[in-house]
This record gives C-alpha cells, structure tokens and sequence, in this order.
C-alpha cells in the first residue's frame, strides 16, 4: 500500500466537497424565509422536484413529485422563462402561518426585458415544519 502525496489527495476531496454542496444548495432551513429561499432557488436552478418537498397539498394539487417537476419543466421551456434574481421583503410570522413578502425578477418569451413579479407567499406550519401553502403575485414592468 502506498501513501498518496496530499496534493494527489486534494482534488478528490474538491470534488466531492463540491457535490456535498450541490446536494444540499437548495435545503430549505426550517423557516418562513428559508423556505422561500430554498424554493425559488430551487425553480431557479430548475430543480423542481427539490422545489416540491416545500409545499403543502394544496399547492401541490394532487400531482406526484415527477408530475409536479415535470409541469413545471413543461411551463418554462415552452416559455423560455428564466429566472434571473430573486429576494424577500419582509416576513410576518402569527403562530403557525406566515407571509412572506418576496420579488421575482424574470423574463419569458413575451417578455424579454424581464418583469419583476411582487408575491406574498403564505406558509403554514404542519408537524413541525415550515410549507408554502398559496402564492399571490402582481407584476410590474422592470425599468432598464
């Protein structure tokens, strides 16, 4: 048995640091604003499925996880919908609801400047963990 110089060594240990993090990018912390966190960087990165484990029922409509994930692929690439830059406002949190104030900067084929959607997202608290449960936007032209 041969020792590996630690040169040798530190790629490896890059690299599956590296999908360590990937892995885990878009885990929700069990929060109001985590949750709204992890889910819009999880659309944005297209990761739909990882998306879905932070509805509730209600948002999720009766469709299994590669229902879900597979409507929404559906949607953006026949819409060419990129999701350019996300953020929160501000979080209100009564006992086991939530809303949170969040923007959406976007553009799809009709709009390819971009437009920023303003949302309020309501959570609900069930058993313990934070879920997105109904979304309310209303959009605006972006000024460039």
């Amino acid at each position: 048995m041969s020792i590996k110089p630690a040169s040798k060594l530190l790629l490896p240990i890059t690299i599956v640091l590296s999908l360590l993090f990937t892995a885990t990018a878009y885990a929700a912390e069990n929060t109001p604003e985590g949750v709204v966190n992890g889910y819009y960087a999880a659309l944005k990165a297209r990761k739909y499925e990882d998306a879905y484990d932070l509805l509730t029922p209600r948002m999720i409509d009766g469709r299994t996880k590669k229902e879900y994930a597979a409507d929404w692929k559906n949607i953006v690439d026949m819409a060419s919908v990129i999701l350019h830059e996300y953020g929160i406002s501000s979080v209100e949190i009564d006992g086991e609801t939530a809303k949170v104030n969040a923007w959406t900067r976007a553009s799809d084929v009709f709009n390819t400047d971009g437009i920023i959607e303003k949302e309020v997202d309501h959570l609900i608290l069930t058993d313990g963990v934070w879920k997105l449960d109904a979304t309310e936007v209303s959009m605006e032209a972006v000024d460039m």
